[in-house]
């Protein structure tokens, strides 16, 4: 099969950006022949795909947006691309995310192919989630509302020109259908995976954790990701004499809203902030891992949990549900007493925590597929 890509951003950024990568390169790998259109001042050298390098001068969340900027330059360099792919007839554009969404419905046009959409996150969800939560000013409020619009219309060109749209769980596919008017059929579910190279034999199952004395939070310093509550799930579990416990935030970014709630609480002597880190060695060592987000689709950090064999607690939001599947891993994010129960049971009850720990195996079992593989049967199917 041949598979032409875009990912013409100028820095890999987030698990989303590094597991496109890995996609394309274990499609490469896989006997298929894949081209993908790339920036000249991204630092990245395949091992597997063919580069077609574009230079594309952009900043981030700047004037003009990124999205029209790809657009451009793709169009500017069509005959370089072209020429670049060596007369080969592609099977399927394939792109995860919108920023490549306007480019890649020129290309679709241009080379009469069809495009593959691989949706990582619903944005709308995660934005009305801030607007519910968040503390924002008229001028933010003004930006979401915008942006709301934003989303919804990019979703129509997304249910219009793609002739396979993939989510990553029942709840996200379910709702992007209905707000669509789409039918179901027309999308898929490809779920995450744990995998290489990210989920090495050196960390398979090596949390040994017996007893719950050290909590543990990996993700971004979002309202999303549910980081704010921590702080008062901590305090809940401090009132009930728990205050012995130790919590580690790892993620990028200061999040000043963070550190007031810690002060608020009075948590400083609990919590420990190393900023951003590889998260293995911590998965190995934490008794518990904690993740109260209040949207998430399919989140990497918990598949790097379930490799490690650190047990895990989360919302019971997003692809969250699906993902874990058993009410004992699950929690309510908008009842915080449901969280500080579930954990005091872990602390009081070793038959429990036991328990969770064998659930966690369990779904870490589940994920163990090859995840390229299931985007290749989805453009074979396509296709006969």
């Amino acid at each position: 099969m041949i598979i032409l890509g875009i990912f013409t951003i100028n820095q890999i950024r987030t698990g989303g950006d590094r597991r496109y990568l890995e996609l394309m390169e274990q499609l490469a790998e896989r006997g298929n022949k894949i081209f993908v259109i790339m920036n000249t001042y991204l630092d990245y050298t395949p091992k597997f795909f063919t580069k077609i390098e574009i230079p594309i001068k952009y900043i981030r969340r700047g004037f003009p947006p990124a999205s029209f900027l790809f657009k451009k330059n793709v169009k500017k360099y069509f005959n370089f691309i072209v020429n670049s792919l060596n007369n080969s007839r592609i099977n399927f554009i394939h792109i995860h995310g919108d920023i490549y969404l306007k480019a890649a419905i020129f290309l679709k046009k241009k080379l009469n192919t069809p495009l593959f959409y691989a949706s990582r996150n619903d944005d709308i969800q995660r934005d009305n989630v801030i607007r519910k939560y968040d503390t924002l000013s008229i001028k933010d409020k003004l930006y979401y509302f915008i942006l709301n619009k934003k989303y919804k219309s990019r979703e129509r060109l997304i249910s219009k020109y793609a002739e396979i749209i993939t989510l990553q769980s029942c709840g996200d596919r379910d709702i992007f259908c209905k707000r669509n008017k789409i039918q179901i059929s027309k999308s898929i579910i490809i779920p995450g995976n744990i995998g290489l190279p990210r989920c090495t034999e050196e960390w398979k199952n090596k949390n040994t954790s017996a007893t719950v004395k050290n909590l543990l939070f990996v993700g971004a310093f979002s309202v999303s990701k549910g980081v704010l509550l921590i702080p008062p799930i901590l305090a809940g579990l401090k009132e009930r004499g728990y205050g012995n416990l130790h919590c580690t935030i790892l993620g990028r970014n200061e999040f000043p809203k963070l550190n007031k709630a810690i002060e608020k609480y009075n948590l400083q002597d609990m919590v420990t902030l190393p900023g951003h880190s590889d998260p293995f060695p911590y998965l190995a060592k934490c008794d518990l891992f904690l993740y109260p987000a209040l949207y998430d689709a399919y989140p990497d950090a918990v598949l790097e949990a379930l490799h490690s064999g650190c047990p895990v607690l989360v919302s019971s939001v997003g692809g969250l549900p699906d993902m874990l599947h058993y009410p004992e891993l699950l929690f309510n994010p908008n009842n915080i007493n449901e969280a500080i129960d579930k954990i005091e049971k872990c602390i009081l009850d070793t038959s429990f925590y036991s328990h969770i720990k064998k659930l966690c195996l369990e779904r870490a079992n589940f994920h163990h597929f090859n995840w390229p593989e299931q985007f290749e049967k989805a453009m074979t199917n396509f296709n006969v």
